[in-house]
Formats: structure tokens, C-alpha cells, sequence
């Protein structure tokens, strides 16, 4: 036969076994239904609201604001009039200022008359008794008489004068003991009046003080007691948002359900061991039966040994240790296409075994391909 020049193309086809297609389909159906049936997203509360306690609290502290501003305005203006408190100035009265005649006893000029009459009458009954004697002595109208006479009434008037200035001068005394004592008595008052402002004006203070602290004390309490309710009502709205969060979680739960179910069933068709389809183009020479045959035979005997391990069709790529036996890096990774569940595969890459161990490794279909009987790849494991 003559030589002949051109490519082959060889398609060799992985049958699926009827189980597979079977599960795959019911899968499919499994997952129409489920896009179907799916639950909407959660549609209730998410938050939970503020309760009647909080709500409460918090309109009755709002309502309280400048509750107390008038005790503090009114015991405010209090202590200001007590810092502005100018007490009574006690000054001593000098006699000088004082008027002793309006202290004199309106009864002096009577007691003195009364003094004198009686005086004068004394006076005169001197004179009776001196005239009896000299009518008696046979002098009456004598010299002596009269010089006796005489002497009498110069010792009465004497006396006369004695008793008024003696008279006068305890009347000026009693005046001046009398305006002393009122004087005395009006510098006490002063003093006791002085006194009392201080009192007063101490106690002025003291309850401005104490009705600014009463006042303190009353929205101290208040506060105390609105944030009490704010504590019992956070407490409650912290159950309300649990049970919240405990619904959504449950209904999600369900919603999940049976995506959780189709999800087992792909990633148990995932792990189902099956080849794929590969085809190679190679260059024909010589004679076409044999080059066919020979190519043929070549891949009956090649493609059931190989497996695809090219890094290009690999992903989530980590670098684990080293194979003990051949020195090859050895990596976790997932297939590109799986599903993140599915969960990581151990092995070599086919491009540091071609490096190595180039005799291990075939190019189909545009891809490395390693022999599955080689070292680190017994059981399937890149």
C-alpha cells in the first residue's frame, strides 16, 4: 500500500452507566421542584421594637426635664438675698442726743411747793413761838425780836434753798437714770434685733440649701427610678428580639431543608468515579489502515492508564508537604466547576511530574495527563 500524509482525529467516549444518567435526572427533577416550591426570603421582624416600659420611661424622663428648675430658681434667689444681707448697724447714744426734760417728772414742781409750804410753815411757827417769848419778856417789838425774827427767816429761806436744790437735783437724777435705763433698754433692742437678722438670715440659707438639695434628692430619685424601667424594659425587648432571632433562624432552617437534600444528592453524583470524554488529533504517515490501527490499538492501551492532573484545571490551590517516594510537592485542591462543599483532593500536578518524571505524563487533548499507576497517584488521589 502506498504512504499517505495527514491527521487522525480519535474520539474515545466515556459511557455513563445507567444508574448514574438515572440519578442525575432525578436529581434535575429533585431540583426543579425545589426552585419551584422554594420559600420566599424571611418577610417578619427583624428588630424588636421598643416596649410600653421603655416607651414610658422614656416620655415620663421628658416630661420631667425642668421639673425642679423652680425649687433651684427659689432656693437660687435665696441664698442671693442672704449674700446680699446687710445687718442692723448697733451704734451707742451719746446723753448729748437725748433731751433730759422729757424724762422729768411732770410731779417735781408739786413735790417742791408742798416741800416749801411746809418749810414756810415751820418759818412761821418759829416766828409765833419767838414773838410769845418776847411778849412774854416783856419785849415784844423790841430790837431783839426783830433781830430774832430776822435770823428765822434767814435760815428759812436758807433751808428753802437747800430743799429746792436738793429737791431739783434728785429730780435731774431720777431723769437720768430713767434715760440711761431707756437708752439701754433701746441699745438691747438693737442688738437682740441685730441677733435675729443674723438668725434669720442663717436659716434663710439653710433652707434655700435644703430645698435645693430635697430638690436634687427628688429628680435623683426619679432618674433612678426611670432608668429601673428602662432596665426591665431592655430585658424584655432583649426576649422579644431572642424569639425574634429564633423564628428567622427556624424558618430558614426549613427554607434550607431541602436545598440541604439536593445538595447531598449532587455532591454524592459529584463523587461518583467516572471518566470523561478526551479526542487527540495525530499526524498519519505511511499507510492509513496501519497508522489507524497502530493508533487504535495505542489508545485502547493508553487512555484506561491516564488520568488528567493539569494545573490549569484546578483551583483553591495549597501547597500541604511533600511524597516520601518520589519528592514531588504535593497540594490540596478542588476541580474547577465543584461545588465548594465538596471537599479538598490530595496530590501531585501533572506539570512538576513532567519535570521529574516526564515519562509518566501524556498530552491529550491540549492537557497533561499522568499515569494513574504512578507513584503518587495510586487511588485516584490527583
Amino acid at each position: 500500500m502506498g504512504k499517505s500524509s495527514g491527521n487522525q482525529t480519535v474520539t474515545n467516549r466515556t459511557e455513563l452507566p445507567r444508574w448514574i444518567e438515572d440519578f442525575a435526572k432525578s436529581g434535575l427533577e429533585q431540583a426543579d421542584q425545589v426552585a419551584g416550591d422554594l420559600t420566599p426570603p424571611y418577610q417578619g421582624n427583624l428588630v424588636a421594637g421598643m416596649n410600653d416600659m421603655q416607651t414610658g420611661a422614656i416620655n415620663a424622663i421628658g416630661g420631667n426635664m425642668g421639673a425642679t428648675q423652680g425649687a433651684y430658681n427659689t432656693a437660687m434667689g435665696g441664698a442671693a438675698n442672704v449674700a446680699a444681707y446687710n445687718p442692723n448697724q448697733v451704734q451707742g447714744q451719746s446723753f448729748l442726743d437725748r433731751n433730759v426734760s422729757q424724762y422729768m417728772s411732770p410731779y417735781t414742781d408739786a413735790v417742791k411747793a408742798s416741800a416749801m409750804q411746809t418749810l414756810n410753815d415751820q418759818r412761821l411757827q418759829s416766828l409765833n413761838m419767838a414773838g410769845d417769848r418776847a411778849i412774854s419778856a416783856g419785849a415784844f417789838g423790841g430790837s431783839r425780836q426783830g433781830v430774832m425774827e430776822g435770823t428765822l427767816n434767814a435760815e428759812a429761806a436758807k433751808a428753802a434753798g437747800q430743799l429746792s436744790a436738793q429737791l431739783d437735783d434728785q429730780a435731774y437724777r431720777q431723769a437720768m437714770g430713767a434715760m440711761e435705763s431707756d437708752m439701754g433698754r433701746a441699745q438691747q433692742a438693737s442688738l437682740a434685733n441685730q441677733s435675729a437678722g443674723l438668725q434669720g438670715a442663717g436659716l434663710n440659707l439653710q433652707g434655700a440649701a435644703t430645698l435645693g438639695d430635697l430638690a436634687s434628692q427628688g429628680q435623683q430619685s426619679f432618674l433612678q427610678g426611670a432608668e429601673a424601667a428602662l432596665r426591665a424594659g431592655g430585658m424584655n425587648q432583649m426576649q422579644e428580639q431572642a424569639q425574634l432571632d429564633a423564628d428567622r433562624a427556624r424558618y430558614d432552617a426549613m427554607r434550607n431543608y431541602p436545598l440541604e437534600q439536593l445538595n447531598i444528592r449532587l455532591a454524592a453524583l459529584g463523587m461518583t468515579p467516572y471518566g470523561s470524554t478526551s479526542t487527540q488529533v495525530t499526524p498519519t504517515t505511511g499507510s492509513p489502515f496501519l497508522t489507524g490501527l497502530g493508533t487504535a490499538a495505542t489508545l485502547a492501551s493508553f487512555l484506561p492508564m491516564f488520568g488528567s492532573s493539569d494545573r490549569s484545571m484546578k483551583t483553591d490551590i495549597k501547597k500541604i508537604g511533600k511524597d516520601k517516594e518520589t519528592g514531588l510537592d504535593m497540594y490540596s485542591y478542588r476541580y474547577k466547576g465543584d461545588p465548594k462543599t465538596y471537599p479538598k483532593v490530595v496530590g501531585p500536578m501533572a506539570q512538576d511530574i513532567q519535570k521529574k518524571y516526564p515519562d509518566q505524563v501524556k498530552e491529550i487533548g491540549g492537557k497533561l495527563a499522568v499515569n494513574l499507576g504512578f507513584g503518587p497517584m495510586n487511588g485516584g488521589r490527583a
